[in-house]
Formats: structure tokens, sequence, C-alpha cells
């Protein structure tokens, strides 16, 4: 097991962790924790470095907007990487014999990771 995963694995079996996914009612969300605050650090680091990449590709124009239409942009940027990323992945959920089988209280670990990038 790489150290990655033994890390993320000792975030997972923390007693607070699993006792905070329990109170509000959300067992299954223990193992997966971890993941959604990973993306969104991982979300937060994209918008912050969207401003130096468009500064670099667009050079004197994006140079020029507010502070505020700079920030718009990151956003927006992080928000058209997410969508495009939560579409490819989503699709072959829609095919899992699982989900398919029981609509409801069907489980299936592929989906669950992409619905972890999904909430992150």
């Amino acid at each position: 097991m790489s150290a990655l995963a033994t890390f993320y694995q000792r975030l997972v079996d923390l007693p607070a962790a699993q006792s905070a996914c329990e109170l509000v009612g959300l067992p299954l969300l223990a193992p997966y924790w971890p993941g959604v605050i990973a993306f969104a650090l991982l979300s937060q680091l994209l918008r912050l470095s969207s401003n130096t990449l468009s500064s670099l590709v667009f050079g004197a124009k994006f140079d020029s907007l507010t502070p505020r239409k700079k920030y718009d942009w990151g956003v927006r940027v992080v928000s058209q990487v997410h969508a495009i990323a939560v579409v490819v992945l989503a699709v072959p959920i829609f095919f899992k014999e699982k989900l398919i089988n029981d609509t409801l209280y069907g489980f299936d670990d592929y989906a669950s990771r992409v619905y972890t990038i999904i909430c992150g």
C-alpha cells in the first residue's frame, strides 16, 4: 500500500470523523470525506492558479481586468473544469447493473468516488 493510500486510510479511520458522519446521518460518507476535502482544496488551487495561467495565455488583456473580474474568471475556470470532469466520469454510472437494478438503495464503489469528486 502506498504512503498516500495509508495516510488516506488513517484519515478515514479517525473515530471523530466516523462519529461525525453518523451524527449527521451519513454513515456511508466516512470512507469518502477525505476525498471531498481534497477535491475542495484542489478546486481552490485551480482557482488561484487560473489567474497566473490566464495572465500567461491572454497577457495584457487579462491583466487589465479588475480584481473582481479576475476572481470571477477564476471561478468560471474551476466551474468549467469541474463540469467537464464530472460529465466524463458520470457517464459510466448510467450503465452500472447494481444501480439499474436498485435505483433507490443501490450502491457502487465507482459511483461513490465520482460523487466524491462532485461534492468536492
